[in-house]
């Protein structure tokens, strides 16, 4: 195995993830500037969303990735199964969602956004299953092919709904619209329809399969609720402008931690891991470490960055009206590294086969987020949901990361002092020279520098020098 083919797959990922990130960022930022209020409640049925796909998926998707990843596995057969189990759950999902609204006081209108937003979701959850096989395969490039177009035209669905000022009703259409899309262009990639003959035989071959996938289920339950119950307090005890303000906060680090964890994590280095570990346990450690320090010394620039110039980023990009987000976003700004270190060291241990472990980790990081969930944010709807979700994450992350240290060990003692040192350096740098009456921009680049030098000598290894990459 060559680490010079990770860059390569990565940027397949990056070109389609970009794509899509770019066309959110638009679109956000238009929904917000337009109405918080409205943003508040697409942000809101996004989280609803989130949990449907999480139901539908039922953590099948690392399950998938590591089977297919593995010789001897029948893809195509496990696909069907797969797809047809999680259409079920589908239907299943969207029942309770609308139950669940209803249930909360939420009115028509609201009830309609979260179910239609949550359907284009669960389908996400559907086409996942081809595109773990694209990746068990090192066909980023397929993906790529598909996800680039449907995200055009659904997200672009989307903005253009919000320059004419339609309903959020008439909105929240992107999502499906975008699914129903990935769902068309992947059949048509794989050339042949995965549901046809499945019958009770195939049921039965997957539900022995899925003992094993039970765990991964329970993990990625846990996940996405410490992730979203937030939200959901938040618009109890704060309503849909300050779901709104919270979600712009959101919004940088998610989509940073989710460039990482789901690009580059989860789709390229994950597959390697699940190979290397049962193959070549010396060329898992290799990978392990050269991940581990180029993500540490990746981190540490971007928390710097987001910390020290929220107070401008925010109003400058949506508005005056989220200069209360600051403090959230600042609050937040954990969450980057522990996106980055703990998903390295989840997958590690998914690919060690602990996958017991993990999701007693998982478990505890969910007891903990609904103490602070009910503690903080009535308190302080806002920074209680910033400090709710990175009390979790950190929480979650130690851990994780301790175990992946303590096993694998991808980072000596001296690699550890110089990570620490390096970041003790940056904080008293621009902490000193901010003090002084001089430009912001002189101590927040003073701060920088010694960050971004050590990202240069921990970069990953370039395609294009093959003695380091090999």
């Amino acid at each position: 195995m060559k680490l010079k083919s990770i860059p390569q797959r990565l940027g397949y990922i990056l070109g389609a993830q970009w794509t899509r990130d770019l066309s959110w960022t638009i679109f956000t930022i238009l929904l917000a500037r337009q109405s918080q209020g409205m943003l508040g409640q697409v942000m809101l049925a996004l989280s609803y969303g989130y949990l449907v796909k999480t139901a539908a998926d039922v953590g099948l998707n690392d399950f998938l990735l590591s089977s297919f990843a593995r010789k001897g596995a029948n893809k195509r057969r496990l696909l069907g199964e797969v797809s047809w189990f999680k259409l079920v759950l589908l239907v299943v999902a969207l029942v309770v969602t609308w139950l669940v609204t209803g249930w909360q006081g939420y009115d028509q209108d609201l009830r309609l956004v979260v179910l239609c937003i949550a359907a284009g979701f669960g389908l996400d959850g559907v086409s996942d299953s081809f595109f773990a096989l694209c990746q068990a395969r090192g066909r980023q490039d397929v993906e790529m092919r598909i996800r680039i177009p449907a995200a055009l035209v659904g997200i672009g669905y989307g903005i253009a709904c919000v320059l004419l000022g339609a309903p959020t009703l008439a909105i929240a259409v992107f999502k499906p619209l975008e699914s129903v899309l990935l769902m068309a262009f992947a059949l048509k990639a794989l050339g042949r329809n995965p549901l046809a003959h499945f019958g009770w035989a195939q049921l039965r071959d997957l539900l022995v399969q899925l003992k094993t996938g039970l765990i991964f289920t329970g993990m990625a339950g846990c996940a996405m609720l410490y992730n979203k119950l937030n939200v959901f307090f938040l618009k109890k005890y704060g309503g849909d402008a300050v779901v709104g303000g919270y979600s712009v906060a959101w919004e940088t680090v998610e989509g940073l931690s989710v460039l990482v964890s789901g690009a580059l994590l989860g789709k390229v280095i994950f597959p390697l891991m699940a190979r290397t570990w049962d193959e070549d346990r010396e060329a898992f450690r290799r990978l392990s470490e050269q991940t581990a320090k180029s993500l540490w010394a990746a981190a540490l620039p971007i928390i710097f960055l987001i910390f020290v110039e929220s107070d401008r980023f925010l109003p400058l990009v949506y508005g005056a009206q989220y200069a209360s987000s600051v403090t959230a976003q600042q609050l937040l700004t954990p969450c980057v590294a522990t996106a980055f270190l703990h998903n390295l060291a989840a997958y590690a241990m998914i690919s060690m086969h602990r996958h017991r472990l993990l999701f007693a980790f998982y478990l505890s990081g969910l007891v903990v987020n609904i103490i602070c969930c009910f503690t903080l944010i009535p308190w302080s709807p806002l920074v209680g949901a910033a400090l709710s979700l990175t009390i979790t994450k950190v929480w979650v992350a130690i851990f994780t990361v301790g175990f992946f240290q303590a096993t694998v060990r991808p980072m000596g003692l001296g690699q550890w002092c110089v990570l620490i040192g390096t970041g003790l350096v940056a904080f008293m740098l621009w902490h000193t020279l901010a003090g002084m009456p001089i430009r912001r921009e002189i101590a927040e680049l003073a701060g920088l520098i010694p960050l971004v030098t050590l990202f240069w000598f921990w970069r990953p290894p370039s395609i294009f020098d093959k003695q380091k990459a090999a």
